[in-house]
């Protein structure tokens, strides 16, 4: 393992073992498809580890730049403007799809979002977009970096609607004309294009395509209200059916924890008899390595199993269902060049990988699936339209390419297949226990990046009416995966979908009611989550298409981020954030207590832990100001895997064995 570092400090706080999280506040969270672009790599940048300054020549004055236009005029009234730009985004409110809908639902909460992206980045950067010298330059990207979240990354939320632009001509012509760029220019703009640039499926826009867009943002949305219309959302009310108690009652003898069991399927750590909550215990305790306690009352222990804040993860992060390998995107590049890493516990140190983000894993130990950009400098997600980008890249490899101790995975291994556009971004796997059907899902979703910087709201619920959740089966042919044809399930007003390890239980977080408000002059509509969705699945094959139904089974009257479902089906587990609202139900007298005022600066984030046999909740870690724990997921045995990103630059992946305990103690 790397050498693991001492946590200094931080407020603390006792949690109670359970309590309800009803009417937490949200406000709006991170901007979806939010990766963050090193800005290591922006060439003239005095940001961290900026390309160093090259003194402009004396000459330089008689030497201008002619940098092209960022956006030209247009001329189109507002009653024409209006609707073409909502179908080039793709909005199901004027007939269209793909493009922006593909992940985010283009409703009035998120346009009203988008529009005042637009007019910060507007306003704090482009006063001056003619770029007459090299100097114009350098205070342009100067300028991206000084409004960069934090010091370290770069964001599609900062840019707002420019950054569907990233790919023309303006922005590489500022990647080209920075004082010390070099002949690496090129790569450092694709680099940035890929990680900041919009939108992530379909094809990239042309120039006169972003021109009436951004105009139309320009403008202030004219004609927004009477084009899109609002959506309600629903007033979440606490129920489990029956239904749902019988099937976890049935997956606790044949889901996929009981299977791998039977293989049996060796879970990391474990030396032999160990099982359950007695494994990973050559791994040191967390309150021994930090100085204090990350456990929340109950008798549950965490594990450090990895420090990765070298290079720190962008997104979720997954483990293997044995447990032995923990994948994720990197916010920085690792040494050997690439974003993406598998971290080998059992090596005790990482594989490099050529994806970006989103990494998970088939829950019987088969393979994965990763995401990353296949170079037409737009992202990589597959529109769920179903059209074609194929610089669009989802990656789906046999797990016996981790096998051998190789030193990285290009993609271009004999158990790789690329998958082009058929899946989207956020995607979960399952594999059905009845044949071998293997699924993929993915659907409308409101990004979370959380512990970069402070984070005081949990994530948005911008979901719209015509929201679906799409299926696409993954066919197994022996020598890698094959992507079927896609079934796609009405969702109103939820999204995130989160799929049960055995494909048999959805879980979506619902939209509540829609906020208008004026803040600065402009309308401003937001979505808070009202709870999660629990849906029973199923499937059948009729003339080569899926014919999916969904059965309502359930309300949990929660927030947070998506949940996951255990391999058992037992639990559901998701990450929290700290806000206002919660201070006195942590046990402060108020938002105003002294002892909160750190959270109310540095946000936190805890996981909470659902047993959906009775719905009680518990809350799993209690950190500190300024810590989060985030992406919580499970491997096969019952062992809970997460991430620990700290605002002072450090990172852990950890492990709980909590809901082993509550399942009698040992979990085996």
């Amino acid at each position: 393992m790397m050498p693991l570092t001492v946590r200094q400090g931080g407020a603390r706080r006792s949690v109670p073992r359970q309590a309800p999280l009803l009417g937490l506040a949200l406000g709006l969270a991170s901007a979806a498809c939010d990766e963050g672009a090193g800005l290591e790599n922006l060439p003239g940048a005095n940001g961290t580890g900026g390309v160093p300054r090259v003194p402009r020549s004396v000459g330089a004055a008689e030497n201008p730049l002619a940098a092209p236009a960022l956006r030209g005029p247009v001329t189109l009234s507002d009653a024409e403007l209006a609707p073409r730009a909502l179908t080039l985004m793709g909005s199901a409110a004027v007939g269209a799809s793909g493009s922006c809908s593909s992940c985010h639902a283009i409703g009035r909460p998120t346009l009203t979002r988008w529009s005042r992206l637009t007019a910060d980045f507007t306003r704090a950067c482009l006063g001056d977009t003619t770029l007459v010298d090299s100097a114009a330059v350098d205070a342009m990207l100067d300028c991206f970096s000084a409004n960069a979240p934090r010091a370290s990354t770069l964001a599609p939320a900062q840019f707002g609607v420019y950054a569907a632009a990233a790919h023309l001509p303006w922005f590489e012509f500022l990647f080209q004309n920075a004082s010390g760029a070099g002949a690496d220019w090129r790569r450092q703009h694709d680099d940035f294009v890929s990680r900041v640039g919009m939108p992530r499926s379909g094809a990239p826009w042309s120039q006169v395509q972003f021109d009436e867009v951004a105009e139309w943002f320009a403008r202030g949305l004219p004609l927004l209200f009477e084009l899109v219309p609002e959506d309600r959302g629903e007033d979440c009310a606490p129920v489990l059916d029956a239904r749902l108690a019988e099937h976890v009652t049935a997956m606790a003898a044949s889901g996929w924890r009981a299977r791998n069991e039977q293989v049996p399927l060796l879970m990391y750590g474990c030396e032999p008899g160990q099982a359950g909550a007695s494994c990973l215990s050559d791994y040191p305790l967390a309150r021994d390595v930090i100085g204090e306690s990350w456990e929340a009352p109950g008798g549950a222990v965490i594990r450090l199993l990895y420090d990765n804040s070298e290079t720190r993860s962008t997104f979720w992060s997954r483990c293997s269902p044995d447990g032995r390998y923990v994948a994720s995107g990197r916010l920085r590049r690792g040494p050997d060049g690439y974003r993406g890493q598998f971290v080998d516990l059992a090596r005790g140190e990482p594989i490099g990988a050529d994806f970006s983000y989103d990494p998970t894993f088939f829950p019987d130990n088969s393979g994965f699936l990763v995401q990353r950009d296949g170079g037409n400098g737009n992202g990589s997600s597959g529109p769920s339209d179903g059209t074609a980008d194929p610089g669009d890249v989802a990656l789906v490899c046999e797990q016996s390419v981790l096998a051998g101790d190789p030193l990285e995975i290009s993609g271009d291994e004999d158990q790789c297949i690329q998958l082009g556009s058929q899946i989207g971004l956020y995607q979960q796997l399952a594999k059905s226990l009845d044949g071998d059907d293997y699924w993929v899902v993915f659907g409308s979703y409101d990004a979370d990046n959380g512990g970069l910087e402070p984070v005081l709201s949990n994530p948005s619920a911008a979901f719209e009416a015509r929201s679906t959740t799409t299926l696409v089966p993954m066919l197994n042919l022996g020598s890698g995966f094959e992507p079927g044809t896609p079934a796609r399930i009405q969702t109103p007003e939820q999204g995130d979908p989160m799929l049960s390890p055995s494909g048999r239980l959805l879980v979506t977080r619902i939209k509540g009611a829609e906020r208008a408000s004026v803040v600065d002059g402009k309308d401003v509509v937001t979505a808070e989550q009202s709870g999660y969705a629990l849906h029973l699945l199923s499937s059948q094959q009729q003339g080569g298409e899926w014919d999916v139904q969904l059965s309502d089974v359930g309300r949990i009257c929660l927030i947070g981020g998506q949940a996951v479902v255990s391999y058992d089906a037992r639990w559901i587990v998701f990450h929290h954030y700290v806000t206002e609202s919660a201070a006195r139900w942590l046990g402060y007298s108020g938002p105003a207590d002294p002892a909160f005022e750190r959270y109310l600066e540095l946000g936190a984030s805890d996981l909470y832990l659902v047993d959906l046999l009775d719905g009680s909740t518990r809350p799993i870690t209690s950190m500190g100001a300024g810590e989060y724990a985030l992406f919580p997921h499970f491997r096969s045995d019952g062992w809970i895997y997460f991430v620990v990103r700290t605002l002072d630059g450090r990172e852990y992946f950890a492990a709980t064995d909590a809901a082993l305990l509550l399942d009698g103690g040992q979990g085996d």
